[in-house]
């Protein structure tokens, strides 16, 4: 019996990861708003039922993409293996270069613009929720830290797009060292 359980799960496990692979490779050459749950399932080579068992729809499989690469980060700023603002730069770069390049696509000028204005979001409100407490910075009210927030998740957000669609040619490193050199605070 606990056979059948592990085939099952080793069956939805090869066709999300055959969904999430067409997806990146469908998303190099086109539109996420072009991308059909057909083109999707020809290029995974799984049926539409198949798709439908794991995401609703196509937004539902871009968010979650976007949950797990956030989820990934918080555990890694929680666990502190983040312990720097470098860190945590480095971490979402490698990240999106290795098994987030779906979410590295999103990003790209190929996503899609509903998407990325709730990737910017997700960033202010996990920046407000679990960066800001480790940092000695000190707002003077809500307004002011809304837009500190708004600033600053989008400046990232802003490098990190223009890095992926300029073809990744920088190391995360490189891009880091770049950041670092231009930001006016650390983590305490």
């Amino acid at each position: 019996m606990g056979g059948r359980i592990n085939m099952k799960d080793l069956r939805y496990q090869k066709t999300k990861t055959a969904i999430l692979r067409a997806i990146e490779k469908l998303l190099q050459n086109k539109d996420f708003e072009k991308i059909s749950i057909k083109d999707i399932c020809e290029e995974a080579q799984v049926s539409r039922s198949a798709f439908y068992l794991h995401y609703t729809d196509k937004y539902d499989l871009a968010k979650q993409c976007q949950l797990e690469l956030i989820e990934t980060a918080n555990m890694l700023i929680k666990e502190r293996v983040i312990v720097k603002r470098k860190d945590l730069m480095l971490t979402m770069l490698n990240l999106l270069l290795g098994k987030e390049r779906v979410m590295a696509l999103l990003i790209s000028s190929h996503g899609s613009s509903e998407i990325q204005e709730n990737i910017r979001q997700v960033m202010r409100e996990n920046m407000r929720k679990n960066i800001l407490p480790l940092t000695d910075l000190k707002f003077e009210g809500p307004t002011e830290e809304r837009y500190f927030l708004s600033f600053f998740s989008n400046a990232l957000f802003g490098i990190i797009q223009e890095w992926i669609n300029s073809g990744q040619k920088e190391s995360p490193e490189e891009i880091v060292a770049l950041v670092d050199k231009n930001f006016l605070f650390e983590f305490k």
